[in-house]
């Protein structure tokens, strides 16, 4: 590791840490978002205030990483972007993935997914999850199928939009989950809410991890209906194409699920993006001429602007609130070896608005992702970790798909109609608050 020894707080500082910024963290729900909590959280500015914890302490301690204690768990918090890229570069070996909290939350619906798979597992599973989702590809092989159906969508929210005189993420939340299923199984799986609602139990279920007994039952009649699913999927689908590129229906029904959750911050990202959209004239007349220039090119077509928007969202408002590793080996970390099992937990929202590495930061400028999320803009000689889907050998194998989804759902909801804000005017301007409950953002709407 880097030479960046850890500094082992003392009871005040770590009291501070565990609850300014762990405890709302976890508050808030790790796996689903906790309306009430992440609404008093927008309100109380919390991830200003975490911020602002763990600048004092880069601050002081020269940005060396610090160690908290939380029952018997020890956490290691890097604070300088190299420290963290290096756990993301060295995982899954010695930095798995799969996690303590992460396997005894996630086991409650997705016990076999390639996330919290066991290291002599998890290289087949990455590998045939890379070729279902066409990682590194921005447009999937089964692109033209799933966009449009995605257009199908959009033109119904569009729709309803207008005769509502505007949309609320109540009013969005079936339809995009429509998409999620849509995405992943095919038509067949469209209108099939009992599917997600299952889902959506054994989430809430997981947002306890450990605390709460699994419903082993519900999970098995959940597998069940999503191998049924799988086994009608189309070839362009995600489970489709998994299948036809040597999985069994079986093992997608496996991987099903975490593409299903990951599509729920698909859902947050894109309605923070059209919010902000909403608010700037400019930027949604700019997405507006990107949309109009690709319905008239036809087929399916990369939106640099939609999706350099979605990741600017994604960037702000980090939808991984956390990334955590746990060694699995004894593992050297500057003067001292960590042990195996010992965690390490990488704060999204302190990397992602450090004005240290970005006086801007709080700013919403999609041009930045013209560069690199590892360096930053051009004009900045210090590394800069921007990570919305993870980075190294663990970056999220979804992330091509994620923002193909949501970067058409975002040009094709702008395209024929004008928003303005509703609930949010001060998206309008910058700087951008550091929390921002998408519950409780509504847009108006008007022909374009």
């Amino acid at each position: 590791m880097g030479p960046r020894d850890v500094v082992t707080l003392g009871p005040a500082e770590q009291a501070r840490v565990l609850s300014t910024v762990v405890a709302p963290l976890l508050a808030q729900g790790a796996i689903v978002r906790r309306p009430r909590v992440t609404v008093a959280a927008e309100r109380a500015r919390s991830d200003a205030r975490a911020s602002a914890v763990l600048e004092q302490l880069a601050e002081r301690y020269d940005r060396r990483p610090v160690a908290v204690t939380l029952g018997r768990r020890r956490l290691v918090l890097p604070l300088h972007h190299e420290d963290g890229r290096a756990v993301l570069d060295a995982s899954p070996d010695p930095f798995s993935p799969a996690s303590w909290e992460k396997r005894a939350a996630l086991s409650h619906f997705q016990p076999r997914g390639v996330l919290i798979s066991p290291l002599e597992e998890r290289p087949a599973l990455r590998e045939w999850n890379e070729r279902a989702l066409d990682t590194g590809r921005p447009v999937h092989s089964a692109g033209e199928g799933v966009v449009a159906s995605l257009h199908t969508l959009a033109d119904g929210m569009v729709r309803a939009a207008r005769e509502r005189g505007g949309l609320g993420f109540d009013d969005v939340d079936g339809p995009l989950w429509q998409a999620a299923r849509t995405v992943a199984l095919g038509p067949g799986a469209r209108d099939d809410t009992v599917l997600t609602d299952e889902l959506q139990a054994l989430r809430t279920r997981a947002n306890w991890a450990f605390a709460v007994p699994q419903r082993r039952a519900l999970r098995a009649r959940f597998t069940r209906h999503v191998l049924d699913h799988v086994r009608r999927a189309p070839a362009d689908s995600l489970a489709g194409a998994g299948v036809a590129r040597g999985g069994s229906p079986l093992l997608a029904a496996t991987q099903v699920p975490h593409w299903l959750f990951a599509f729920d911050a698909v859902r947050i990202a894109l309605w923070r993006a059209l919010a902000v959209a909403a608010a700037r004239p400019a930027l949604q007349d700019a997405l507006r001429a990107e949309a109009a220039q690709a319905a008239a090119a036809g087929g399916v077509h990369v939106l640099p602007l939609a999706r350099a928007a979605v990741l600017e969202s994604v960037r702000l408002w980090p939808t991984t609130l956390v990334l955590l590793r746990e060694t699995v080996a004894p593992t050297v970390w500057g003067d001292g070896v960590l042990p195996p099992g010992h965690g390490v937990a990488l704060v999204s929202s302190w990397f992602h608005r450090d004005p240290e590495r970005r006086p801007a930061a709080d700013t919403f400028d999609p041009g930045f992702w013209d560069g690199t999320a590892w360096t930053g803009p051009a004009a900045s000689a210090e590394p800069w970790l921007v990570v919305p889907f993870s980075a190294g050998p663990v970056v999220c194998p979804g992330e091509d798909v994620v923002l193909l989804t949501a970067s058409t759902l975002l040009s094709d909801l702008v395209r024929d109609v004008r928003w303005s804000p509703d609930s949010h005017p001060g998206l309008a301007e910058d700087p951008l608050p550091p929390t921002l409950a998408h519950e409780h953002l509504r847009v108006r709407a008007a022909a374009a």
